[in-house]
Formats: structure tokens, C-alpha cells, sequence
């Protein structure tokens, strides 16, 4: 009974030892969106070093439990064995140590769901370490060898190895009681948002969401009490968390944004919000990883014009594509842009009256936003007046062609940009400085058989742009950038390549001096 207690005290507590060491994986697949495909493709990744780290760490514990035992076989196998316990521990607190040097870009948030699988990964690991212990205790007695006996643990080093492949099981195991959980945690707030008479308003289109919802709220707001999906929050799961959240309660209007990854979503978040009215921002190649074809998201998109919305907004870029109806409108007329670093200014056609205004927001995207906005704040009776207030108190989305100062550098921090539509746009922003000029970019991601072309065309738009500095970021996607960049004549001397963002920025340390630009652009999450 004794050995039996030993055996799962020391199956637990190598299990807590374990899961800690390895909390950034959990992160991971945090941002991975608990897709283990996800999770999986970012451990595999040449730049990234996590297995390779697990790997040395086995390496270590196999050598020094044995080394240590070896050493104090004269207290006998039992002692002996005891004793190796403590590098073992050791080990494992230098590894979480030095593991947490490499910290993740995007911060783990202790979500539920996120405590729920931390607890069945740990169950596993303890399990499957406890039966390994019995499995090598079984072994060690079957031989009787003292020799054998001082190295019998030695095997149980490996378990790092396999950390990786647990956590995946014990996220396909939540993610049955999950996927169930939130179906009905959804349905739930589609009732309750049915039964309020709440104005909704959904947002979709390929680039430029989240944005035109704030915008929108923004403008909006000086007509009615407004509650919008925070952050980027465009699922089924971030709308309904919103519908059940303090700030919902008596609001008249409700914006929620609406993302889409697979044909369906679209329909699906319609269906839920059931908008009044809608705004369509446009369509390019971001997902087509996931579609296909630059078709099959112009089709899913378009879902959102067969809601039954009193009024869609379309972008100008869509005129082409949407077909004409008494429900759809089209941005209004813009006129008379004037870019510069520090904000914009242009006229509004709206209908017989034209509106002269000025925002912080930058770039010739923000024009479109803002346009696309007041279109739809017309249509719910805003007045004039009314909507150049409302553009007037607009604010920067933070990564979001934000502007910085930071001790007279320029920093343009567009990180959560990821479509060439955007990055042209944040160039052409970058252009109007009269000093020098930095662009920090990994390229363009989930564009999938467009993804090389679409970043030799990033790359052009860098060497047409000519800033004086070019770094770009990481391994898999950074040389169809070079490649275009070099292909149109870029200057070889000006490009730069780093390994990591925190390598990028140690360059930059180096380069940068009062009075430069620096364009952050598209600061990829850790699971690219």
C-alpha cells in the first residue's frame, strides 16, 4: 500500500511539474483557437525551438537522475533513487525558468475553457506517468539487478517528449464538452437578443471589421446608447458572451462583428443577430487558405446580404460584384483626401450636402471606414451634424495604423493589420514623412495558394514605397517578400532579416534616431 501511495504522489507531482514547465504550449493552443491542426503546425515550425527545448530537457533529466543515483547507490537502491529526485525537480524549475525568457507575443488569458484543459492535461500526464512508473517499477523488480534498479526511472525522462501529444488528447477530449457547452450557452443568447428590441447591426467583409465597428459606434453614440462585440470577438461564442454582459443591458443599438473562416459562419452569426442593418467592408485574398478561392469569399460574405437587413452598406470596391437592390447602398463619395502622418482630412458627400472633416485616424483605408460609417448612420437617421461630431471625437484602434511618439521616433503600429489592402494603405501613410523611414513586417498570412504571390506583392509595394529600412521577420513567409521587393529593383543594402521580433527590434535599437518613421507591420500571434 505504501509503494502504491508512493507511486501516485510521485506520478502527481511530476505531472504539476511538467504542465508548468510547459504553460506557454498552453497559450498556444490558446491562439490556435483549440484547433490541435493549429497547434501542431506551430510546433513543427523551423524557427520554432519549443520541441527542440523539450527535447534537451529530456535529455538533461535522463542523464542526471541517473548520474545521481549512480552516485549514491552506497544509501542504497530505495535512497538512492529518492535522492535523484531532487536534480529531476530542479531541472524542471530551470526549464520553466528559462522558457519563460521566450515569452509569447499575444498574452494566455485564463479563460474557463482554458483552466478546464489545463486540469484534463494534467490528469493525463499524471496518468500516464504513473503508469509508467508502475510499468518501470514492474521491470525494475522483475530483474533484480541492484545495477538495473539505480537506473530504472532513467526512461521516465522522456515524458517530455510526449507533453505535446497529451495536451492535444486533452484538447480533443474538452472540446467534445466544449463544442456542446457553447452550442447551448449560444442558443441561449439568440433567444435573449430575439426578445429584446435592441437595434443590430452586423459587420463583415474580408478587412477593415473591427475599425468600421468602432467607427460606427463612435458616430452612432451621439444618437443612441451603443454596446459593440468587443475587440475582434466575430464569433458565434464572442456575440453571445456580449449579449450576457453588463454592458448590453438598455443599450438601443447593437454592433457585432462577424468573421468567418468556412462557408456557413456567415449564415450562422446571421441567424443568431438577425441584424436591421449591416455594413459589407469588401473582399480579398485573407482566408483563402481556408476557401479557396477568392470566389468562395466573395459568396460567403455575401450571405450577409440575404439577412433581411432594412439597409447594406457595400464598399465602393464592391459595386462591381453586389448586385443592385432596394436594401443595398454603397459607401458615399469622398473627395478631397489630404493624408499625412499625423491625420486626415476630406469631404463627405451626403446626398445634397457635402461635409468637410478632419480625424486622427490615418491612411486612405480610414477614409473608406469612416465613409462607409456615416453611410450606414444616415440610413439610421443621423443628421449631419450629428455624424462630423461623432467623426470628430474618433480614435486610433490600438494596432491599428496607431500613431505613437516615443522620444521623437514616429511609430506607426499597424500589427493587427493582415491583407495587402491594409499594408498598401499603411505604406502609402508612411510615405507622406519627410524623415527616415523604417518598415518591420513577417508578410502576409492564411492566404493560402495565394499566400507567395500575394507577398512578392507586399514586397513591390516595399521598394515602390522606399523606405530607408526594410526588416522583415521570421522564416516561412519573409522570401517571397524579398523576392518581390528585389525583383522591381528594390535596394538590397536597406533590406534586413531577423529571426524574431525581439531580434527585429535589437536592429532597430541600433538604426533608429529622433525624427524617424518605423511601420510595424502585421505583428503575427505566435502560431504563425
Amino acid at each position: 500500500m505504501t509503494e502504491l501511495l508512493l507511486k501516485v504522489v510521485a506520478s502527481v507531482v511530476s505531472a504539476c511539474l511538467f504542465c508548468v514547465c510547459t504553460l506557454k504550449m498552453l497559450g498556444a493552443m490558446q491562439q490556435a483557437g483549440y484547433k490541435n491542426g493549429v497547434f501542431w503546425r506551430w510546433l513543427k515550425r523551423k524557427d520554432n525551438l519549443q520541441y527542440n527545448r523539450l527535447a534537451v530537457f529530456a535529455l538533461c533529466l535522463g542523464l542526471a537522475t541517473a548520474i545521481v543515483s549512480l552516485c549514491f547507490s552506497f544509501l542504497g537502491v530505495a535512497w538512492a533513487l529518492a535522492v535523484s529526485a531532487v536534480p529531476f525537480a530542479v531541472l524542471c524549475l530551470l526549464f520553466f525558468w528559462a522558457d519563460g525568457k521566450y515569452a509569447l507575443k499575444v498574452k494566455t488569458v485564463r479563460t474557463g475553457r482554458l483552466c478546464r484543459l489545463f486540469g484534463v492535461y494534467l490528469f493525463f500526464v499524471a496518468t500516464v506517468g504513473y503508469l509508467l512508473i508502475a510499468l518501470l517499477g514492474f521491470m525494475k523488480d522483475w530483474n533484480g539487478s541492484a545495477l538495473y534498479g539505480l537506473v530504472a526511472y532513467v526512461p521516465f525522462a522522456v515524458m517530455p517528449l510526449i507533453l505535446p501529444l497529451l495536451l492535444c488528447l486533452a484538447n480533443a477530449v474538452t472540446g467534445i464538452f466544449e463544442n456542446a457547452r457553447n452550442k447551448k450557452f449560444v442558443k441561449r443568447a439568440t433567444t435573449t437578443l430575439q426578445q429584446t428590441e435592441i437595434i443590430r447591426v452586423g459587420v463583415v467583409g474580408s478587412y477593415g471589421k473591427t475599425s468600421v465597428k468602432n467607427i460606427l459606434k463612435t458616430i452612432l453614440s451621439e444618437k443612441y446608447t451603443v454596446v459593440e462585440t468587443p475587440a475582434s470577438f466575430n464569433t458565434p461564442v464572442g456575440i453571445a458572451k456580449t449579449v450576457f454582459s453588463p454592458e448590453f443591458s438598455g443599450k438601443q443599438v447593437f454592433i457585432a462583428e462577424m468573421g468567418a473562416r468556412k462557408a456557413g459562419d456567415i449564415r450562422q452569426l446571421c441567424d443568431i443577430v438577425k441584424p436591421d442593418y449591416a455594413v459589407f467592408t469588401g473582399v480579398c485574398q485573407q482566408h483563402i487558405e481556408t476557401f479557396g478561392t477568392i470566389e468562395n469569399v466573395f459568396a460567403e460574405k455575401s450571405e450577409i446580404l440575404k439577412c433581411g437587413a432594412k439597409k447594406v452598406v457595400c464598399g465602393n470596391g464592391l459595386r462591381d460584384m453586389v448586385e443592385q437592390a432596394e436594401s443595398v447602398a454603397f459607401a458615399c463619395a469622398v473627395k478631397d483626401v489630404q493624408t499625412a502622418l499625423t491625420g486626415t482630412k476630406f469631404t463627405l458627400t451626403l446626398g445634397d450636402e457635402e461635409l468637410s472633416v478632419s480625424t486622427k485616424l490615418l491612411g486612405d483605408s480610414a477614409v473608406e471606414n469612416v465613409a462607409l460609417a456615416t453611410s450606414l448612420a444616415k440610413e439610421m437617421g443621423l443628421t449631419a451634424t450629428e455624424i462630423a461630431q461623432g467623426i470628430e471625437k474618433l480614435q486610433p484602434v490600438p494596432h491599428r495604423l496607431q500613431l505613437l511618439e516615443n522620444n521623437g521616433v514616429y511609430i506607426l503600429d499597424d500589427g493587427y493589420n493582415c491583407n495587402i489592402v491594409g499594408a498598401k494603405s499603411a505604406l502609402s501613410v508612411l510615405a507622406t514623412h519627410v524623415g527616415r523611414k523604417c518598415v518591420v513586417t513577417p508578410g502576409i498570412v492564411e492566404c493560402g495558394v495565394l499566400e507567395e504571390t500575394l507577398n512578392e506583392e507586399l514586397g513591390a509595394a516595399l521598394a515602390k514605397a522606399n523606405p530607408d529600412l526594410v526588416i522583415l521577420v521570421g522564416q516561412t513567409l519573409i522570401q517571397p517578400v524579398k523576392a518581390g521587393y528585389l525583383q522591381i529593383g528594390g535596394d538590397k543594402e536597406k533590406l534586413a532579416e531577423s529571426l524574431t521580433l525581439s531580434d527585429a527590434q535589437a536592429k532597430l535599437a541600433d538604426w533608429v534616431q529622433a525624427g524617424d518613421a518605423v511601420l510595424f507591420l502585421n505583428d503575427l500571434p505566435d502560431v504563425y
